[in-house]
Parts: structure tokens; C-alpha cells; sequence
């Protein structure tokens, strides 16, 4: 509740906004929709639940949040006394409590509340299965992870997974293993095949989930990727943009009109073209995002933990409660129980293609976060093991020093551009303010994005603008240039510049300005208007 003023709380930005207005958007009555979804469905669904019922809150949003967050912590302490002992249960649950990225999941806008309360409940369930070898526990291991999937489309990757372990690693007949995997089947049948039917019923393709796997692989596989983010189009990095974008760019390539599962495969083999191009390149760029996984950094989206940390006392913790101590954490549990690998193997496999699964794409801290919940039962266990060894008066063996030393160096290392992520960071605050009203926070904050990353094209736009709305043009000219210096591929920022210059009586360095408008790709309608007024 600390966060409360945090600016992109009051006036929401990026997925956060896009996901609200898709809300109200079903709620209103638009529940079937009328085209393929692009984005992860089922999260703005439960947000448009709790609109009908409470309005568009989002105190409420945050509130109801935290109570799966609540949820989560209990389940991932019944998985790990289930596992392992009630020590471990009580440790997991301790950890998932305290662990500061998940509190700030819980805490904004953002499905990945969602999915890590969904995710430690295909985990518990997948453990309850395990021991009592209930029909209903294979249902709920279905219902879940196909609940999953609608939120964390690389979830998809765990669904033949799961028939396997019935059928390889569970002591039962085999009649009885495969009434499991069709109460399993029937599970995820339920859940994932209406939605796969209402695509084909829009787009005439099936899809279980969404059709932007394509452009994601894109993003974190191109020629030029870096690991993280970076959106198709310059300074066009938000669900208002994303599609169109990739529809527009496919189809100006093709030469024709292309489906939802077309423009998907155009960037998949762009991808593989640019792979097959420079593979060393695209090792070095795998290697890259392997360490960036199992770094203590949370790299942000839109928000940072970083900087709501600024304002709540619980995400102090993170100083020293964060992945790269868990990580090493987990790694010595996974050693330290390996002689039941029997009892573990679907475990260690899950964290194995969800790791593989963020590394093929790109670097998130909220994509990395179901690899961290993943982890907190070993992690429990590793603590509880070193516990026992101190407490029985055993010597650490060079082992466990070792183990626990390399991993703790190879998690804390700097990977990333932590002052540009933290910039971009404070330029999405400075947005936020903004538009909520409050110009000199809004104005201070960008301030601190380009001081922290003079470098940021975007941050000098924003300055611009928020200038512009303080009726000060030729300060906003001035910060207009200077992206278009930094990166003359930013679009909309030519018109922006032409109304600064317009605005401060530079008449024909304007039309200069709305001109080049006009031939960007695609071209700034606003720039035609401009002309036709001020000529």
C-alpha cells in the first residue's frame, strides 16, 4: 500500500493500460471479441470479472491480486512438505512470502500475478497426483496448466510433458496411468479447446493461445537482438502498436493481405534467416541470454522494481532477498536431493524447458519469474540441508563452498545496461506523471531518465513533450532535435518537432519539419493537416 503514489499507478502505461482497456472493453459486453488474440487472454478476462463486480478499481485490482499471492504461498508450501518434508513446505512458503520480485508482481497491473499463483498450483497439483494418484488431482493438473497457458503462453511447452511423467513415473497400473492422462487430457481439453474454437471461429485458424510466438522469436533472435525487448518499430513498444505493427511490416514484405498465423510464421522464418546468417553471432547471443536467466537483476518492462522500491518498504529486501541468492540457493538443493531424482525427474524437467523457454525468446524480469518459483522448493531444500549439516556440527565440505561460491558469482555479475533500463524506468514515471497532471514531478523525472542514460532518443521525446504541455516550445524543440540526432528512425517525432517550431514562430523550419513527416512509413496524417494550415 506503500505505492500507492508511485505515478504509473495512478495513470497506468504500457501492458498495464492496454490490459485495463481491453478489460472494460469485455466488459462492456465485448466478451466474444472480434478478432485472434494476440496477447495472453485470460488475464484481462479475470480483470473484466472483477470490473462487472467491483467497477474499475484498481485498488481493488491490486487487492485481489495480493490474495493470490496469498493463495500462491500456500500452495507452494503444501507442494514442498508434500515432496520433501514440513520443514521445506514451511521454508518454500517462507520464501515465496518474502521474495521481492513476486510482492511487486502481486502489487501492479500485470498478469504475472496470475500466472505465478497458477503456476504453484500446476506445481501442488502435480504433487498431490503424485502421491495420491487421484483422478481429480490429474483434472486439476489439466484445468491448471491449461489456465496457465492463457497466461504464459510458453507454458504450452509443459502440456506432452505432463502425460509422460504419468505414464513414466507414477507406481500404478497401466490402466489406471492412462484413466490419469484422459482425466489430464480432459483437464486442459476443457480449458484451452473453446479458446482454440472461438479463434478459428474469427480467424479461421486454430490456435490453443495466441499468434504472436513469431514476432516474440523475432524480437529476441534478429541479427541486432540484444537480449531484451526492443520493439519492431522505434518508440512503438506498447499492445496499441505491437500488432498493427507486425501485420503492416509482414505484409509490406509479402506484398499481400496475410492471416494471423501467417504473419506469426513470416517472422519465424525472418528469424531463422537472420540465425542462418551469422549463427556464430546467435550463439554468442544464447550464451548471453543464458547468463542474463540466472542474473540477480529484474530487468523491467515498462515498471521497475528498482524504483518502486523507492517508495515501499518490503522491496528493501531485495537488497539481499533476490534471485541471485535464491538461484544458488536452489542449485545446492538440487544437488543435495538428487538421490531422488525418481521422485523429482518432472520437476527438474519443468525448470529445465522453462528456463530453455525464456532464453529462445528474450529477457523479461516478470518472464523470468516462473523459473524462480520453480526453484523455491529446492532452494527450501538446499537451506534446510545446510541447516541440518550446521546444526549436526558438520564440516561444509569443499563441495557445498564450492557450488555455492561459483554459483553465487555467476548469478551477481553485471549482464545488463542496468542505467538505461532504470532510464527507461524513470522516462515511463515521467510519462505517467505527465498524464496525470502533475507536469514538474513529470518534468523531474525525465530529467532523471536522461541524466541517468544521456543516450535514451526516447527519454528526450517525452522531455519534449512534456514541455510542449508546459507551454514552453522552444525548450521542447530543443529535446526534439536531439532524439532525432540520437535516432533519426524515431517516428512522430518530425510532426512533434514541426509543432514546436510552428508554436515558437519558426513558420518555415515547421513546414520543413511537417514535410518529412509525410514521408515516413507510414506517413503522419497529422503532418497533412499541419501543412494545409499553416501554409
Amino acid at each position: 500500500m506503500q505505492t500507492f503514489e508511485v505515478p504509473t499507478l495512478v495513470q497506468l502505461l504500457g501492458d498495464a493500460k492496454g490490459y485495463v482497456d481491453w478489460a472494460v472493453k469485455i466488459s462492456d459486453g465485448d466478451w466474444y471479441g472480434t478478432e485472434t488474440f494476440y496477447q495472453a487472454p485470460l488475464y484481462p478476462y479475470f480483470l473484466a470479472v472483477l470490473i462487472s463486480i467491483f467497477g474499475p478499481s484498481i485498488t481493488v485490482m491490486r487487492l485481489v491480486q495480493m490474495v493470490l499471492g496469498v493463495a500462491g504461498v500456500a500452495l507452494i508450501g503444501l507442494a514442498g512438505r508434500k515432496l520433501f518434508s514440513e520443514r521445506v513446505g514451511l521454508v518454500s512458503a517462507l520464501m515465496l512470502a518474502a521474495y521481492p520480485p513476486a510482492i511487486y508482481y502481486d502489487g501492479i497491473i500485470q498478469k504475472a500475478a496470475m500466472a505465478t499463483f497458477l503456476l504453484c498450483a500446476v506445481i501442488a497439483a502435480c504433487v498431490y497426483l503424485q502421491t495420491e494418484r487421484r483422478w481429480w488431482y490429474a483434472v486439476l493438473v489439466g484445468v491448471s496448466l491449461g489456465l496457465l497457458v492463457l497466461a504464459r503462453e510458453n507454458a504450452l511447452l509443459w502440456t506432452p510433458l505432463i502425460p509422460v511423467w504419468i505414464l513414466l513415473g507414477i507406481r500404478e497400473t497401466i490402466w489406471n496411468r492412462w484413466k490419469l492422462v484422459g482425466c489430464y487430457a480432459g483437464g486442459i481439453a476443457l480449458i484451452l479447446l473453446p479458446v482454440a474454437a472461438r479463434n478459428a471461429s474469427l480467424g479461421g485458424e486454430w490456435s490453443p493461445t495466441t499468434f504472436q510466438a513469431g514476432p516474440n522469436f523475432y524480437i529476441g533472435n534478429n541479427i541486432e537482438a540484444n537480449g531484451i525487448y526492443v520493439p519492431l518499430v522505434p518508440g512503438r513498444g506498447t499492445p496499441m502498436y505491437e500488432r498493427a505493427d507486425a501485420e503492416r511490416l509482414a505484409e509490406q514484405a509479402v506484398g499481400q493481405e496475410l492471416s494471423a498465423r501467417e504473419v506469426s510464421q513470416y517472422w519465424m522464418s525472418r528469424s531463422w534467416e537472420d540465425i542462418r546468417q551469422a549463427p556464430g553471432r546467435w550463439l554468442q547471443l544464447m550464451v548471453a541470454k543464458t547468463f542474463m536467466v540466472f542474473n540477480r537483476y529484474e530487468v523491467p518492462d515498462v515498471e521497475s522494481m528498482y524504483i518502486f522500491r523507492e517508495y515501499s518498504l518490503p522491496l528493501q529486501l531485495s537488497r539481499i532477498w533476490h534471485f541471485g541468492t535464491l538461484c544458488p540457493l536452489g542449485i545446492w538443493g538440487l544437488i543435495a536431493t538428487w538421490r531422488d531424482w525418481r521422485k523429482l525427474w518432472l520437476y527438474h524437467l519443468l525448470l529445465l524447458t522453462m528456463i530453455a523457454a525464456v532464453v529462445l525468446f528474450f529477457i523479461l524480469g516478470r518472464y523470468r519469474n516462473p523459473v524462480a518459483i520453480l526453484f523455491i522448493p529446492f532452494a527450501a531444500a538446499g537451506a534446510a540441508d545446510l541447516f541440518a549439516r550446521t546444526w549436526a556440527g558438520k564440516r561444509r565440505s569443499i563441495g557445498i563452498v564450492a557450488v555455492l561460491l561459483i554459483s553465487g558469482i555467476f548469478c551477481n555479475i553485471r549482464v545488463h545496461q542496468e542505467r538505461s533500463l532504470r532510464a527507461s524506468s524513470y522516462m515511463n514515471m515521467g510519462i505517467a506523471a505527465c498524464k496525470a497532471g502533475d507536469l514538474p514531478a513529470g518534468i523531474e523525472l525525465l530529467q532523471n531518465a536522461i541524466a541517468e542514460f544521456p543516450e535514451m532518443a526516447e527519454g528526450y521525446v517525452n522531455l519534449g513533450r512534456a514541455y510542449m504541455l508546459n507551454r514552453q516550445p522552444e525548450r521542447a524543440a530543443q529535446y526534439f532535435q536531439t532524439a532525432l540526432t540520437l535516432d533519426p528512425r524515431l517516428l512522430g517525432v518530425h510532426f512533434q518537432l514541426g509543432e514546436a517550431l510552428e508554436y515558437s514562430g519558426q513558420r518555415q523550419q515547421a513546414i520543413e519539419q511537417y514535410q518529412r513527416a509525410l514521408t515516413e512509413t507510414p506517413p503522419d496524417a497529422r503532418a497533412a493537416e499541419a501543412l494545409s494550415r499553416i501554409r
